[in-house]
C-alpha cells in the first residue's frame, strides 16, 4: 500500500470534531461548521453518517449514494479552509437494536445469536456473506469521497450486541466450529463447556481462537473496502479497552495489522465518562490511553475519544470536557475526537461554550503537547495485560460470558488513587493481580520475580500452585473467599511495620469494598524471613494472621503479597490516608527505595504522572476531588542532578514558580509546591536538566 498516506505527525493539540450533518439541516449545518472550524480552530472534521436518533439501522445503498453528493460539498468546504475530512460510518456490524428491526430490509443477512439462542434484529454477523457483500458496496461510496481516515466504530467486537450481549453462536459460527474441531457439538453444549468452573475446557480455548480469526479476517476485509477504492484512505479504530476484548480473545498485533494494511493505523481509545458522574472516571480515562496504546503497534496515531451524551452542558460540564482534554494530551495521546455536539441538527452554537474553551484552552494543550513529545517514556509501576488471559482464566460456578473480561482494573485504580503512577512499559516494580497470573508464562514469572511485585491474592495462590512459592515467601495460601470463612471475626487490618511507614494501632477497616463487605480474603502463612507488614486483627485488636507480608527472594527480587483479592475489595472502604502510606512504603521498598513516581498530597484522589523526554522530565497531578490542595509532592527516581523546574500555566507559558521547592537525597528526588491546587486546573511541571 504504498499509495498510502505516510505523514503521521499532527499540529500540536489536534482537534478532530465529530459531526453529524442531517439530510433536513444540511446547508445549515454545512456553513456553520464551514465558519466554526476556523474561528475556533479544529483541524479536522469527522462526518458521521446516519447516526443516532435518526439512523437507518444498516443504510440503504440508495441512501448512501444519494448523501454521497453531500459528502463531496463537505470536502470541499473543509479543504478550502485547510482543515481535513474523514469519515465515521455509526454501524459497520450494529451495536443493538434499539427498537429497530433490519431482518426484512436486509434479506439474507445472518445476524447474531446469542449463548441463550436469542437472535439480534440488528447486529451482523461477521462471517455473514451478505452483509459483507452489502458493506463493500457501501463502504466503496462512502470511500470515493476520498476520506483523510475512514473509522471504524467500537461495534467491531463480539460483546455488547443487544440483546445478544456477548459472542455469536449462529448457524454460520457453529458450522464452522465444529468444522474445525470435528466434532458435533450444539450450541447449548458449547456454551456450557465456554463457562465450565474450574479448569478451562479445551472447547473455550478453540471458541475463542476461532473468534479472533474471524476478527482479524474482518479488518482484513474492511481495510480492503477502502483500499480498492481509495488506497490513500487510512483505517482508524475506535475500541473497547483490551481487557474487555479480551472476552473474545482479541490479537492485538494482528488486528492492528491487517486494518493498518500496509499503512497508518489510527486509534481512538475511550475516555469513556460518557456524561459527568465523578471526576474519579478518569484514572479509567488515562488507563484506557496507556493500555491501548500497549497492545498497538509503533506508529500507530492515538486520538482519544472524548464523548459527551446527550451532548449538553447538562450531561458534561465544559470544566469537566477541558479536563478530559488536558489528561488525553498529558499522557501522550497526538490529538482528541471531539463528539460534544448532538445529531439531531441542532446548532453548535447553542452550546458554543465547547468551542470557545476548545479555542481558548489550544495554547495551553499545544504547549504540553509539544513538551511531552513521543507516546513512550510513562514512568510508573508496571501494569500486566496478556491478549490471551480468557483463555486460560478460571471461572466459578454461576459465572457469565462478561466474567472472561482481564483483571487488573481494581489493582490499577488502587495504586493510581493513592498517588502512584502507573505504566505498561517496563519497570523495576510491578503489579499482578487475579487471574491474569494465569496467562503468563514460566519465564515472564521468573522476570517479574527478579524485581519488586506486589501481588494480590488471586495473583499469589497462581504463583504458589505454579511452584513459585519460595520464591514469594509463601508456605501455604488458601483460594479467595469470604471473610466469614476465616474462622474468625477479620474487624481491621493493622499497619504496624515502622520500616513501611505503619505503627501500633494503625487501622485499616475490614468491611470492604464498602458496607456490604462482599470482599475476599486468602489466608496464607510465610516462610522464614518473611516481614509481616500489617496484621488481621480481631474486636479485641489481637492480631491472628498476616494481611500483607514482605520477601526478598534468592534471585534478589523483592515481593509484597496482599491477601485482599482486589478484584473483589477496592471501593470506598479501601481508600484513606492510611492505605496510602502503606501503598507508598510497599512501593518504595519494592523499588529499593527510589520509586519511579509517587505522589502526596493534604488532600485526596490525585491523578499523577512522570514523562521522560528528551533533556527534561514531564511531572504533573489532576486533583479528582473538590476540596483543594494547599501541599503536593511529588517522590521519584533520579540521577541527573538539580533540574530547573517551571509550570504550565493556562496560557501555553512555563514559568518558574516561587512556591516550589526541590530537594536530592542520594538518588531521589523530591518536588514540594505549598500552593492551592484545585480541580479545575492540573499541576504540570518541566524539570529540564543537562543530559
Amino acid at each position: 500500500m504504498s499509495e498510502i498516506l505516510t505523514e503521521t505527525s499532527l499540529r500540536p493539540a489536534y482537534y478532530s470534531l465529530r459531526r453529524t450533518l442531517p439530510e433536513w439541516k444540511f446547508d445549515d449545518g454545512l456553513r456553520e461548521l464551514a465558519d466554526a472550524v476556523c474561528e475556533y480552530e479544529i483541524d479536522e472534521v469527522i462526518v458521521k453518517l446516519d447516526t443516532e436518533e435518526f439512523s437507518h439501522g444498516h443504510p440503504s445503498l440508495e441512501w448512501a449514494k444519494r448523501y454521497q453528493e453531500k459528502l463531496f460539498l463537505v470536502k470541499e468546504a473543509l479543504e478550502s479552509r485547510g482543515v481535513k475530512y474523514s469519515l465515521n460510518p455509526w454501524i459497520t456490524s450494529g451495536h443493538a437494536d434499539r427498537g429497530r428491526d433490519d431482518r426484512c430490509r436486509m434479506p439474507g443477512f445472518q445476524f447474531m445469536v446469542g449463548a441463550d439462542g436469542s437472535e439480534s434484529r440488528h447486529s451482523a454477523c461477521f462471517i455473514s456473506p451478505a452483509w459483507r457483500e452489502y458493506l463493500q458496496k457501501l463502504w466503496g461510496i462512502y470511500a470515493a469521497t476520498g476520506p483523510h481516515i475512514m473509522w471504524v466504530e467500537d461495534d467491531i467486537r463480539t460483546f455488547n450486541h443487544e440483546p445478544v450481549e456477548f459472542g455469536c453462536f449462529c448457524p454460520l459460527h457453529m458450522a464452522m466450529f465444529q468444522k474445525r474441531t470435528g466434532t458435533a457439538v450444539s450450541r447449548e453444549e458449547l456454551v456450557r463447556a465456554i463457562l465450565h468452573p474450574g479448569e478451562v475446557d479445551p472447547l473455550r480455548r478453540e471458541y475463542l481462537a476461532m473468534q479472533r480469526e474471524i476478527m482479524v479476517d474482518t479488518a482484513h476485509f474492511l481495510a480492503r473496502c477502502v483500499h480498492d477504492i481509495s488506497p490513500g484512505t487510512s483505517l482508524g479504530l475506535m475500541s473497547s479497552g483490551p481487557r474487555m476484548h479480551a472476552l473474545e480473545g482479541r490479537d492485538w498485533s494482528a488486528l492492528a495489522e491487517a486494518l493498518a494494511d500496509g499503512g497508518i493505523l489510527y486509534s481512538r481509545p475511550p475516555m469513556g465518562n460518557y456524561f459527568e458522574d465523578s471526576m474519579r472516571g478518569f484514572y479509567y480515562s488515562q488507563d484506557s490511553i496507556k493500555l491501548t496504546r500497549s497492545v498497538l503497534p509503533p506508529g500507530t496515531v492515538e486520538q482519544t475519544e472524548c464523548e459527551n451524551i446527550p451532548f449538553t452542558r447538562f450531561s458534561k460540564s465544559v470544566n469537566f470536557t477541558f479536563l478530559e482534554l488536558a489528561i488525553s494530551f498529558a499522557y501522550g495521546s497526538a490529538g482528541v475526537t471531539l463528539n460534544i455536539f448532538d445529531h439531531c441538527g441542532t446548532p453548535m452554537q447553542n452550546e458554543v461554550h465547547y468551542l470557545t474553551m476548545l479555542r481558548d484552552k489550544k495554547p495551553f494543550f499545544s504547549a504540553l503537547t509539544e513538551v511531552i513529545g513521543s507516546p513512550d517514556g510513562y514512568r510508573g509501576v508496571q501494569l500486566i495485560h496478556r491478549d490471551g488471559a480468557a483463555f486460560c482464566k478460571r471461572l466459578e460456578s454461576g459465572c457469565a460470558y462478561r466474567d472472561l473480561e482481564e483483571d487488573g482494573f481494581e489493582m490499577m485504580q488502587a495504586l493510581e488513587s493513592h498517588g502512584i503512577a502507573t505504566s505498561y512499559e517496563k519497570s523495576s516494580v510491578s503489579a499482578l493481580s487475579g487471574e491474569t497470573a494465569g496467562a503468563l508464562t514460566d519465564e515472564e514469572i521468573l522476570e517479574l520475580l527478579h524485581g519488586g511485585i506486589l501481588l494480590d491474592a488471586m495473583a499469589a495462590k497462581i504463583l504458589f500452585e505454579r511452584g513459585f512459592g519460595e520464591l514469594i515467601g509463601i508456605r501455604q495460601i488458601r483460594f479467595p473467599e469470604s471473610r466469614r470463612e476465616f474462622g474468625k471475626i477479620v474487624s481491621a487490618e493493622e499497619f504496624h511495620s515502622v520500616l513501611f511507614g505503619g505503627r501500633d494501632g494503625c487501622y485499616l477497616t475490614a468491611t470492604l469494598p464498602f458496607l456490604n463487605s462482599t470482599a475476599r480474603f486468602s489466608s496464607f502463612e510465610t516462610l522464614p524471613g518473611a516481614i509481616e507488614i500489617s496484621s488481621w486483627v480481631d474486636p479485641d485488636t489481637c492480631r491472628f494472621a498476616p494481611a500483607m507480608s514482605g520477601f526478598v527472594n534468592s534471585l534478589g527480587g523483592r515481593v509484597v503479597v496482599h491477601s485482599l483479592e482486589y478484584k473483589s475489595c477496592f471501593g470506598p472502604s479501601f481508600a484513606s490516608p492510611f492505605r496510602r502510606e502503606q501503598l507508598h512504603g510497599v512501593i518504595n521498598w519494592l523499588a529499593g527505595g527510589t520509586a519511579p513516581l509517587l505522589f502526596d498530597c493534604d488532600g485526596a484522589f490525585a491523578l499523577a504522572f512522570r514523562k521522560e523526554c528528551s533533556g527534561h522530565t514531564v511531572i504533573g497531578a489532576f486533583n479528582l476531588n473538590l476540596d483543594d490542595w494547599f501541599e503536593s509532592r511529588f517522590s521519584m527516581s533520579w540521577d541527573n542532578g538539580m533540574p530547573r523546574i517551571s509550570v504550565l500555566g493556562a496560557d501555553g507559558k512555563w514559568l518558574p514558580e516561587p512556591a516550589l521547592n526541590a530537594g536530592i537525597d542520594g538518588k531521589k528526588l523530591t518536588v514540594t509546591m505549598q500552593k492551592k491546587v484545585d480541580f479545575k486546573f492540573p499541576l504540570i511541571l518541566r524539570l529540564e536538566y543537562k543530559s
